[in-house]
């Protein structure tokens, strides 16, 4: 796992002068082993090495191909290398890298290569022969890349920050991109919130010639496809592939473990890994709060599957002003998802045993393991119902959470039956996200100032552009492939890989592999979403490998309680948010929006309306903190 920069066009070296060093310094959390570059006729290409495959000469970076005909700088692993050397036909190579087998591939058969690397990369491959440089991103979106276009170049980098320093970058607001960020959290490729750089989609490939001209393509389709004509999967081989999956990617010449919470994916990785390779080293945390502790369960499957298990103490202490800016700088554009916090320390706390960890990660994005299907089906229930019904029964659970004083579990039961009704008198597009948003589009431009606004169908425009043909997002079927589109790559891959690359832990997701996330797509939707319980493929297996009762016990998250975790740190930087003389939301925020914003988040305990509860209040504070902060940092102006 790596970091890659780099430029290319005609002033490739004149910006690569000015600018390589400071964007290799600022990757070194993303490849402390080494760096290089290498300086071609027409471009420059930088890397960072974590050395985890051939940790010898022959596995460094930028690579040069057998016959010199070709240069790639690569960020990510592939795990279909025996595939990859029979492709090869058996030429021999100089050392054993996956890097090396890539480079070789894409030699011999172009951009034809690409979708048949089965794995997570971003990688950026010279051609001498063309004087062309391929950039291009796995199908799921497990690795980043970011672009610049600029005058006489292109300009690339694994991580946001360091482009925002390059010469020319376009460094005004994107207010479509604020406005996504405002109502998901998040911002979605291929935006950034400035306008002068973008993110790869997933699967995208582009390809810049020696004159910075872009030409842009796909190396297949977006995860989550849908083609109801094909033979559907069969449940029966699951056990097959997830253990074909997980030996897989348990190959490394450094240490491997597997993150084990205890939770349904978690403990399937887990057991698979341990029927691979015998006894393997498991890692939990510890949390001193009960609410988040799942320390019983992941014993429990520790003991079951004999592995080498490993307890974290979670630090108790709450959020500190430099872990806040720093969880701000390595997310580069604002990242609102607080799970985001915990996730840096455990990859703090695993990084001192284990350099490649892996994880659980996707199984609830593949296998619709989200409560929200059975929700998005009652809104969609009350939709059909007609505005007059579902607006009167709004009203009336309104009404009663409003009388139902002193006793918080049903004023908030009542509450979300009302906000749920609220949602059923809104688009298909506002309801596949509505469990989602903190902010509603055009509650973001009453806030904004005039220059900041969007037109206020940016939610609309990207559930679109996302959604499956046929499929209403809104409903469960549809609704679950929207999120492996939107929820997977831009929130969850985002928060992994840039919370544990920040400490140079690399994490593999086995159910996220290529045949396991084409198994998903086939797979009826009966076999995932049944009975009222997601997951259930992987549960009636998960019940086979480790204690049913682990299996069965209640969802648990991966969060923290924010408020309380964020204490002073927290109440001070919405202070100085809303009201500070420095604050950027001085300046996109109305007067009267700041001050409404103040009333609200000074607010304590449960109210009455529908929006109104603690949770959400905290994440509206949480996101505007966050905002505030990231164009701090990046040293915005207007």
């Amino acid at each position: 796992m790596c970091g890659i920069v780099g430029v290319v066009g005609p002033k490739a070296h004149e910006l690569a002068l000015a600018w390589m060093p400071s964007g290799l310094r600022a990757l070194r959390h993303r490849g402390p082993d080494a760096q290089a570059v290498a300086s071609l006729d027409g471009a420059v290409l930088g890397h960072t090495r974590l050395a985890i495959i051939d940790l010898s000469p022959a596995g460094a970076q930028p690579m040069t191909s057998a016959s010199a005909r070709s240069v790639l700088a690569y960020n990510g692993e592939v795990y279909n290398t025996a595939a990859l050397r029979a492709r090869l036909g058996g030429a021999p190579l100089r050392g054993h890298s996956d890097t090396e087998l890539v480079l070789e591939c894409l030699e011999r058969d172009g951009l034809a290569a690409l979708p048949v690397l089965n794995g997570m990369f971003a990688l950026a491959w010279w051609r001498k022969d063309t004087r062309c440089l391929v950039l291009a991103r796995d199908r799921t979106g497990i690795k980043p890349l970011y672009v610049a276009e600029l005058q006489g170049a292109v300009a690339f980098c694994s991580e946001l920050r360091p482009l925002m320093t390059v010469a020319g970058v376009d460094r005004r607001l994107d207010p479509a991109a604020l406005q996504l960020y405002l109502a998901l959290g998040m911002v979605p490729a291929p935006m950034t919130l400035w306008r002068g750089i973008r993110q790869l989609e997933p699967g995208e490939v582009l390809t810049v010639d020696s004159a910075g001209l872009v030409a842009r393509s796909r190396l297949a389709e977006p995860i989550g496809a849908w083609h109801p004509e094909r033979a559907p999967s069969d449940p029966a081989d699951l056990p097959t592939l997830l253990q074909t999956c997980v030996t897989d990617q348990l190959v490394a010449d450094v240490p491997v473990g597997v993150l084990l919470s205890g939770g349904v994916d978690s403990s399937l990785v887990a057991a698979a890994a341990a029927r691979s390779v015998g006894t393997v080293r498991t890692f939990s945390v510890v949390h001193s709060d009960p609410r988040y502790d799942e320390r019983t369960a992941a014993r429990a499957v520790a003991r079951h599957i004999g592995s080498d298990h490993v307890e974290l103490e979670m630090p108790a202490g709450g959020l500190t002003d430099a872990e806040l800016d720093d969880l701000v700088d390595h997310h580069g554009d604002p990242f609102a998802d607080s799970s985001s916090l915990p996730t840096r320390r455990l990859a703090q706390l695993v990084r001192r045993h284990v350099t490649v960890a892996l994880s659980g990660d996707g199984g609830d994005e593949l296998f619709a393991g989200y409560p929200r299907y059975r929700e998005n089906g009652w809104v969609a229930a009350a939709a059909r119902a007609g505005s007059w019904a579902n607006a009167a029964v709004g009203g009336l659970a309104t009404t009663a959470t409003r009388m139902a004083r002193g006793s918080d579990p049903i004023r908030g039961r009542l509450r979300r039956a009302a906000r749920l009704f609220g949602l059923a008198r809104r688009s298909a597009a506002e309801r596949a996200v509505g469990t989602l948003t903190y902010y509603w589009p055009a509650e973001a431009n009453a806030m904004l100032r005039p220059a900041y606004q969007a037109p206020p169908d940016q939610v609309e425009t990207l559930v679109r552009g996302r959604a499956i043909a046929g499929l209403d997002p809104a409903l469960p079927e549809g609704c679950h492939r929207l999120e492996q589109r939107l929820v997977l790559p831009d929130d969850m891959l985002v928060k992994v890989d840039r919370m544990t690359m920040a400490e140079s832990l690399e994490i593999r997701p086995p159910l996220l592999d290529d045949r396991m996330v084409a198994f998903a797509e086939a797979l009826p939707l009966r076999h995932k979403w049944h009975r009222g319980q997601g997951k259930w493929v992987l549960k009636e297996l998960a019940r086979r490998w480790v204690p049913a009762w682990v299996i069965d016990r209640p969802k648990q998250g991966f969060a923290v309680p924010l408020l309380q975790f964020g204490g002073e740190v927290l109440r001070e930087r919405t202070r100085w948010a809303l009201q500070g003389s420095d604050s950027p939301l001085r300046v996109l925020f109305e007067p009267a929006a700041l001050a409404a914003l103040q009333t609200e988040f000074a607010t304590v305990g449960e109210g009455w309306r529908p929006e109104d509860s603690p949770f959400r209040r905290a994440h509206r504070q949480w996101t505007l903190v966050v905002l505030a902060t990231a164009l701090h940092r990046r040293g915005w102006l207007p």
